[in-house]
């Protein structure tokens, strides 16, 4: 079975830890396309690697210029395609390619398809239903792909039934859970050097945040919790920031203005394969996203991280994030500084408690987020494409 993954610029670490271990089925040759402009470092990834370069892009263009622009699909929007010309050259003889929804990449194997018969998979994040008619060229790729595509694997059961709710066929849907290594993220004894780098004392409650330090995600929730937790008379906690973003000094400013610069550290970014090293040195692990019009936490890969290596919890309810914590953690109203601030109270109140969700969280990752475990089911989607298994 020879699959190709095309995540336009998007190859990662913590994506391809997924699909790894399928590199071990017997008779599975598996290649990810990777683009010049690709967004992360992939040095790390063990997929065999197919870069796909502009001056190939450019050359392969002008030699099939004339029988292109015969073929090529019209469209009202420019840039449309993710390097249509060299796919078009090295897709020959895939079996199974796979892409994320509503993306150039989807557009352009769409096309590809029609001439080389390859079998589309596409995985599945969107959680709210008919978002693309806010975007007229997203909403352009999904109804003149769709059709196209074989089978789509959505990341949770959230999200299925947005498909199932959109009119998807339910033969045409298989929920697999996003995974991660468990083999990385497992709990060890907290990293000394770390915490002192951090100022953490023993015994100090550290609450963590990892993630982009954007809006949407509420991170200036994290202020507001500091000062509601001092003002409850609490002391003895740190919160630890990890992640970049646009509102990085917006929530400085508030944690100036709340005066709980004190309870603060910020860690930058921090490679993929480190990231373990925070969630052990944390009591609690904390996701306060919000959602948007158009936008809600669609799966939450950290949440899964911190409750492999074994640590509580606490999420908004927003989104996928209920589905994914179950009952390893808990949840509060999205915007509710409050009732967030409460919940992170309760553990302080009591390690015990915090101990016992972090063993379920553990507990759970084994059983429905194991990335090798998850890597079989995908490879039955991949059967089911190719009509070697019923549906």
């Amino acid at each position: 079975m020879k699959i190709g993954i095309v995540w336009e610029n998007g190859v990662s670490k913590w994506m391809s830890q997924m699909f790894e271990p399928l590199m071990e089925f017997p008779g599975v040759d598996m290649n990810v396309f990777v683009g010049e402009r690709n967004k992360f470092d992939v040095k790390d990834v063990r997929l065999n690697k197919h870069d796909l370069t502009h001056r190939e892009e450019i050359l392969l263009g002008l030699y099939n210029a004339v029988t292109l622009s015969r073929r090529a699909p019209r469209s009202p929007y420019r840039k449309m395609h993710f390097y249509l010309n060299s796919l078009d050259k090295h897709l020959k003889g895939y079996d199974i390619v796979e892409c994320h929804d509503s993306s150039r990449s989807l557009y352009t194997l769409a096309e590809l398809k029609r001439r080389k018969g390859f079998k589309l998979v596409v995985s599945y994040a969107e959680n709210i239903p008919y978002r693309q008619v806010f975007d007229d060229k997203t909403n352009y790729i999904k109804k003149s792909t769709y059709e196209m595509v074989d089978h789509f694997i959505p990341w949770c059961d959230t999200i299925k039934d947005v498909l199932l709710l959109e009119g998807v066929p339910p033969e045409k849907l298989t929920r697999v859970y996003t995974g991660v290594d468990l083999s990385l993220f497992r709990p060890e004894p907290p990293d000394s050097g770390l915490q002192d780098e951090f100022g953490i004392r023993d015994g100090e409650f550290t609450i963590l945040y990892i993630g982009k330090l954007t809006s949407w995600k509420g991170v200036h929730m994290l202020a507001y919790a500091a000062r509601a937790l001092e003002a409850k008379g609490y002391r003895d906690f740190r919160i630890v920031v990890a992640g970049r973003g646009a509102q990085l000094e917006n929530l400085k400013k508030i944690i100036a203005e709340a005066g709980v610069g004190e309870r603060f550290r910020f860690a930058g970014f921090i490679p993929y394969d480190k990231i373990r090293l925070l969630y052990n040195i944390a009591d609690v692990f904390v996701m306060p996203s919000y959602p948007t019009m158009t936008w809600q936490e669609q799966f939450g890969m950290v949440l899964v991280e911190a409750m492999a290596c074994g640590r509580c919890v606490i999420g908004s309810a927003t989104g996928s994030i209920p589905e994914v914590i179950g009952d390893a953690g808990m949840t509060f109203t999205p915007g509710n500084f409050f009732e967030f601030t409460e919940r992170i109270a309760s553990l302080m109140d009591d390690r015990g408690l915090a101990g016992e969700f972090g063993e379920r969280g553990r507990r759970r990752a084994e059983t429905l987020f194991d990335a090798r475990k998850n890597a079989e089911e995908i490879y039955d989607v991949y059967r089911k494409a190719l009509g070697k298994q019923k549906a």
